[in-house]
């Protein structure tokens, strides 16, 4: 599918191509394979974070390829430069501190319909849009049951929760008890995480905590916060944050 780019740059994810509204037939550069399925995801989600985690696992893991931080890195300095060489004014992509990177809301993203052929297209019978819809409606409805199924959800129903701390009037829970000689620890690098995410207690939200053992022995480990809006005590739209030492 081909996008327009901040009314100037046309993006076809499909061959990673870029190129010039006004020089269509001029291909500013072709984006390899791990580069094109970055700017996929930058695209697709125009506006909103995209986690890191998100960027590792569906750009590398899924393509059976191993992929780190660094490298991540490396194509987003890729990516920023070549948009910058031909637009040096226009600021494209933005980091998210911690978390992960976002193709600015400031920028317009629209998607480019395919040209049409009209006369085999009026010879085409239109009874089968209806099934397709139906079936796309299918599709995003079992990927967003097996979505909370794995994460949150699954959780929720089949371990019990641990309040750990309040952020605000907002609980924290673990899947896990903590030994109280660990409590502190893992508070301050909640409330720390919190902080510099910018996820303050909202109305109806609650926090989800995972923490890694050997944080509380200053090695290296991860720490997942996620915060979920509720409805009928049931967490929904979660947001995630990601602390790493290494």
């Amino acid at each position: 599918m081909k996008y327009l780019l901040a009314d100037v740059l046309v993006y076809n994810d499909e061959d990673g191509s870029l190129s010039r509204v006004d020089a269509p037939d001029e291909e500013l550069q072709i984006l390899t394979g791990t580069a094109n399925a970055i700017m996929q995801l930058l695209v697709i989600h125009h506006g909103n974070v995209v986690e890191r985690e998100v960027f590792l696992s569906e750009v590398w893991d899924e393509r059976g390829l191993q992929g780190s931080n660094n490298s991540l890195n490396q194509y987003i300095s890729i990516l920023r430069k070549m948009l910058v060489s031909q637009f040096p004014d226009t600021r494209f992509i933005i980091t998210i501190p911690k978390t992960g990177f976002m193709l600015s809301a400031d920028i317009p993203v629209q998607p480019l319909r395919a040209e049409r052929k009209e006369v085999i297209s009026a010879e085409k019978p239109r009874h089968g849009y209806p099934a397709r819809l139906l079936c796309i409606a299918m599709t995003l409805l079992v990927m967003t049951l097996c979505f909370w199924s794995v994460v949150i959800k699954q959780q929720q129903d089949r371990t019990p929760l641990y309040l750990l701390t309040r952020i605000g009037k907002c609980p924290v829970y673990t899947f896990t008890p903590l030994a109280d000689v660990f409590r502190g620890k893992a508070i301050s690098l909640t409330q720390a995480i919190q902080h510099e995410g910018n996820r303050p207690c909202l109305n109806n939200s609650v926090f989800y905590l995972h923490i890694q053992n050997t944080l509380f022995y200053d090695h290296e480990g991860r720490l997942v916060l996620s915060q979920c809006s509720l409805t009928k005590s049931k967490a929904r739209a979660c947001r995630t944050l990601y602390y790493y030492k290494w």
